[in-house]
């Protein structure tokens, strides 16, 4: 079957590897590629170390309570990129999770802890959602 888009209106100009689009008030434009998320994971720190679901994630490794590092399958283009995130251990009065970045990222992995922001323990939560931003190489 051949791919199809169906749209309303398109307003924009394209260029290679680039888009450009009306933004929201139809009076400024933006760049597609640059909104888009580059890289995101949904993981299991507490009970699987696993990836639950991901987009750009090749694997994590676990290195010790609370410490990972998450490697791209795709490399971002510099180290100049961002990630945030963010933790949850499956009660309703679990605030205070971090995410918060350990040692240099590379174009290629990233590392990060996740610890609670009251006591500044390391912990493995059950739901971790680490999001990146930047441009791919």
């Amino acid at each position: 079957m051949a791919s199809q888009l169906k749209v309303d209106t398109l307003t924009g100009v394209s260029t290679a590897g680039s888009i450009i689009v009306t933004g929201e008030g139809n009076s400024t434009t933006t760049n597609l590629q640059q909104g888009l998320a580059k890289q995101w994971c949904h993981l299991d720190l507490n009970t699987e170390n696993s990836i639950d679901d991901s987009f750009n994630t090749a694997s994590i490794s676990d290195e010790s309570t609370g410490k990972v590092q998450v490697n791209n399958t795709s490399a971002m283009a510099s180290i100049n990129y961002i990630f945030t995130g963010s933790a949850w251990n499956g009660t309703d009065n679990e605030y205070g999770r971090m995410i918060a970045p350990r040692l240099a990222r590379t174009t290629t992995l990233a590392k990060f802890a996740a610890t609670d922001s009251t006591n500044r323990t390391l912990q493995d939560y059950q739901d971790v959602d680490v999001l990146f931003h930047g441009d791919l190489a």
